[in-house]
Formats: structure tokens, C-alpha cells, sequence
């Protein structure tokens, strides 16, 4: 059965990764299938094979499928090779998956993401699908198949294009939050350092010092307002944990592994309701783990670039002072 779903599928330099991904995408047999693929480095002797090699995948295409492809003859580098390739997607199409060449999906993804597409399509709140839960086990007490919350994950996912044309790659309005922190804490988790973090990470991003693309769309959703659906399974393997890697080659966290795929019909959450239990979990998980927050807290003019101003009205909730953490349950019993 082919997925009536177009799948962007965004490769670079690495041809074993990108076959392992193909052959999934292969079983899926979408009827829209784009390719897009940035150049090789100058400096780096093996990327114009490799990319060659990785390149090739296109001519293995072999069910009833419109093919597009987008290859570049020049680097462009993480950011603008990724975004570029997503505005090309969607200059196409008006909803999609995307996968990058580390993204090994479950069976059941793509009718999830298929579903999740049509279900959600009118309802402009939703701007992001994700495929990847890295704290299931904040998730298991749902009675549903996937939560709201504000955390964009990228490891296998999808959109419209009416969400990804807002995206904001130079970070807007970043100066705001910074002169008040506790407007980031509203709309994310009620944790100082965590918010300083990430208000560190939109900053070295839209100064370059990070080149990636994925914080200006967290960035976008977190400041329109807008939710994301995350499965309360893992669905996505991320395979790139290695010397390939531009960003994940070493990590003090475990990625999840796939646990389990969904079948018949979606159940769907009552209403959009963020947990702050999940939504710890999952910046613990994804962004920061307990160490990581750890030396942050105690030392954080080694890590930060900026300093933020804190105001603290009546409700405002401050972070536990550091020696508090150290009684804290693991962040897999919250729920």
C-alpha cells in the first residue's frame, strides 16, 4: 500500500545511513517523494564520493512515484542546506513528512503522520508533528496516542506549509525575552535555568555561531502560540549517533530506541493541555540532561553568553536552589 503523503527525504555525505532510511521509505512507497542534498565540503577530502555515493539512492526509486530532486552543487552548510530544502518542499506541496538521512522510522509512522496531517489540518494552533517521543515513560498515563506540548522534535516529522511559512530564522523579538525571562518560562517550563538555556541557544543560532535550523522553528512555535503532537510511543530510531555526525557524534543521553508502532484508529487527547511533568521530561530529555542543568545552575557565566533579566511577579514559580535537585525523582518516573 503506498502513502499518499509526499516525503522530503534530506541527505548529505553519508550513503550507509542514507540506504537504511531509503529501504524504509522504499516499504512506505509514497506516490511524492523530493530529495534534497547539500554539497560537498571543500576541506573535506571524502565528501565528494560520499555524497556521490549517497546521491545515488535516487536511482533506486523503483514504484510508481513523481520524483523531485534537489541537488546542490556547493556546501551550504546544516542551516540553509536543510531550511532551502524545506522551502522547496513546500513551495510544492501543501503537507508533509521529512526525514533526514539519521531518521530510521517504525512501520507505522508514515500512517501516522498521514493521519495526524489530515486530522489536525484546519486547525492553525497545530504547527508540528513529531515522531519522535525521547520521554515515553512521562507519557504512558495519557489514555491517548500522542500529547500536546511545546517541543518541536525533528527526528522524523511533519508539517503544512501554512505553519512552515512562519518560520522565523532571525529570531524576532529575542531581545524581549531576554529582558524578561519569566515571558520564555510562561510559554515553555517553569525553570529559569532551562529557559536560559534555550534563550543561549537562539542567540548563538541567529548570531551563527550554531549552525543549525531547527531553533529558529522551536523558536517560531514557542512565540506564535503554536503546539506540537508527539506520539506517546517512540517511533523514530536516530542511527547517526556516530563519527559522521555534524551534531549528535557524542552525547551524555541515550536516544530512545523504537519501542512500538500505533494501530488502528488515532486516539486523539481530550483537548490541547500542556503537562509541565511531560514537558520537564522532555526538555531533560532532549535538551539538557540533570548534569548538563546541573553545572548550569551553579556556574552559569561558564556557559551563557548573555545575561538575562529576571522579574518575579506573584505567580512566578523561581527554579529550586541546586542542592534540591539532588532530591528530585528521575525524570522517567514523572507522569
Amino acid at each position: 500500500m503506498s502513502t499518499a503523503t509526499p516525503v522530503l527525504f534530506l541527505i548529505f555525505n553519508r550513503p550507509d545511513h542514507t540506504r537504511r532510511v531509503f529501504e524504509r521509505i522504499r516499504e512506505a512507497k509514497p506516490s511524492q517523494l523530493f530529495i534534497s542534498a547539500d554539497g560537498p565540503r571543500e576541506h573535506v577530502a571524502s565528501d565528494p564520493e560520499n555524497c556521490r555515493l549517497a546521491r545515488q539512492i535516487a536511482g533506486q526509486v523503483d514504484w510508481p512515484c513523481e520524483l523531485n530532486l534537489n541537488f546542490s552543487d556547493r556546501n551550504l552548510g546544516c542551516r540553509r542546506a536543510v531550511q532551502s530544502g524545506i522551502d522547496w518542499f513546500f513551495g510544492h506541496v501543501e503537507a508533509g513528512i521529512i526525514l533526514e538521512d539519521d531518521c530510521l522510522p517504525s512501520a507505522s509512522f508514515f500512517t501516522y503522520c498521514t493521519d495526524m496531517l489530515r486530522h489536525h489540518a484546519d486547525d492553525e494552533r497545530v504547527m508540528h508533528i513529531s515522531g519522535s517521543n525521547p520521554a515515553t515513560g512521562a507519557c504512558c498515563r495519557t489514555g491517548s496516542d500522542y500529547v500536546f506540548s511545546r517541543f518541536s522534535f525533528i527526528w522524523g516529522w511533519a508539517t503544512w506549509r501554512r505553519a512552515w511559512k512562519q518560520y522565523n530564522d532571525t529570531f524576532t523579538g529575542l531581545e524581549e525575552y531576554q529582558a524578561d525571562i519569566t515571558r520564555m518560562s510562561s510559554l515553555l517550563v517553569q525553570d529559569t535555568t532551562a529557559c536560559r538555556y534555550l534563550l543561549d541557544k537562539f542567540q548563538r543560532t541567529r548570531d551563527g555561531e550554531i549552525d543549525t535550523w531547527d531553533y529558529g522553528w522551536f523558536y517560531t512555535i514557542l512565540t506564535r502560540g503554536g503546539w506540537c503532537a508527539t506520539p506517546t510511543v517512540n517511533l523514530i530510531e536516530n542511527i547517526g549517533f556516530d563519527h559522521t555526525a555534524t551534531h549528535t557524534s557524542f552525547s551524555f543521553r541515550k536516544p530512545e530506541r523504537v519501542q512500538a508502532s500505533l494501530s488502528g484508529p488515532i486516539r486523539h487527547p481530550a483537548g490541547m493541555v500542556r503537562s509541565e511533568s511531560i514537558e520537564q521530561a522532555f526538555f531533560k530529555n532532549s535538551q539538557k540532561g540533570y548534569w548538563g542543568l546541573m553545572m548550569r545552575r551553579l556556574a552559569p557565566g561558564l556557559f551563557f553568553k548573555t545575561r538575562v533579566q529576571v522579574s518575579k511577579p506573584a505567580t512566578y514559580k523561581p527554579a529550586l536552589p541546586a542542592w534540591m535537585y539532588f532530591r528530585q525523582k528521575p525524570v522517567q518516573n514523572w507522569g
